[in-house]
């Protein structure tokens, strides 16, 4: 089995493990907020790769949608769903508000992408391949070691956008109420298209007037005060480890599985040699994310505000 293929198994597995949790819980926001990331996700790989000619996937997955060149991978629709709601569960520990919240989601999500991005152009000649763009692990204003900034941007647009149309739903839909949640589903789902839509052409323009500037400061800039803002709120709430018994698997299972797979596909294509600090962000991105899925804050402010989060949401 190829290392594509080994990382589209993985994905399935984990997708399934995700939704039999959210079944067994009965956690209904959870599954229809699966619903509209794993839509909305569908929906832009297909338009981009339909409509424009940056990228296009291999024609080496097992399930994919659409006819070569301009097919979409099945897995990677589903894990815009998946990514969504375990980025949010582990966003909704520090007790935002719904904007922080959302945004934490994406910066979640994205440090894996960091990670993953990098190595899937490199494997087995590539999930999928930027036209026109050699490989290399240059840093400059238009790429990250061959990927382009825009592509981390968009993340920071996309989710966030699910992830705060759902908290907002969640505040005045019941759980149970099946039809507003298919209704809302779809709405978001919508929202998050259009939005997402015109922030990467947005973002396209910008940085076709600043000679790709515009996506690299911006994410950079996003990026890292969203981790400097958890960082601080961490230390003060003194977020615990919880005892064992409290730990939620499947996240767990979930998050560990990518950055396994990231961290053993950094090391066997050897980018370390020439980016050396590369690995070691990777276990700092892992064992950061693997500590929020165990831990929770202490102090009573954010722990209150966790729970007005929570019972909004039921």
């Amino acid at each position: 089995m190829s290392r594509l293929n080994a990382f589209e198994l993985i994905c399935y597995v984990i997708v399934a493990l995700m939704l039999l949790d959210l079944i067994r819980k009965r956690d209904y926001n959870g599954l229809f907020t699966f619903g509209a990331a794993a839509i909305v996700g569908f929906s832009m790989e297909l338009l981009a790769v339909s409509v424009t000619d940056i990228y296009y996937y291999s024609d080496n997955f097992w399930l994919s949608l659409g006819k070569a060149p301009r097919q979409f991978p099945v897995f990677g629709g589903l894990m815009w769903g998946g990514l969504t709601v375990y980025g949010m569960e582990l966003a909704k520990k520090h007790g935002f508000d719904k904007g922080l919240t959302a945004l934490c989601t994406g910066m979640f999500i994205v440090t894996m992408d960091i990670l993953l991005d990098v190595i899937a152009i490199r494997m087995d000649g590539g999930f999928w391949t930027w036209v026109g763009r050699p490989i290399s692990t240059m840093i400059t204003q238009h790429t990250f070691m061959s990927v382009i900034w825009v592509n981390f941007l968009g993340y920071m647009i996309e989710t966030p956008t699910v992830a705060w149309l759902v908290l907002k739903k969640n505040e005045k839909v019941p759980a149970k109420d099946f039809l507003k949640q298919t209704y809302f589903m779809f709405l978001i789902a919508l929202g998050g298209i259009v939005v997402t839509s015109i922030g990467s052409l947005v973002s396209l323009f910008l940085n076709s007037v600043t000679d790709d500037r515009f996506s690299c400061i911006a994410f950079l800039i996003l990026w890292t005060s969203l981790a400097v803002l958890i960082l601080l709120r961490s230390v003060r709430s003194r977020i615990r480890i919880l005892p064992v018994r409290r730990w939620n698997i499947s996240p767990i299972i979930f998050w560990s599985a990518l950055y396994a797979y990231c961290i053993e596909g950094i090391l066997y294509l050897n980018i370390g040699q020439t980016q050396p600090w590369f690995p070691v962000i990777a276990f700092i991105f892992a064992f950061s994310t693997l500590f929020f899925c165990i831990a929770e804050p202490v102090r009573g402010e954010v722990n209150r505000n966790e729970r007005i989060l929570r019972d909004r949401s039921n």
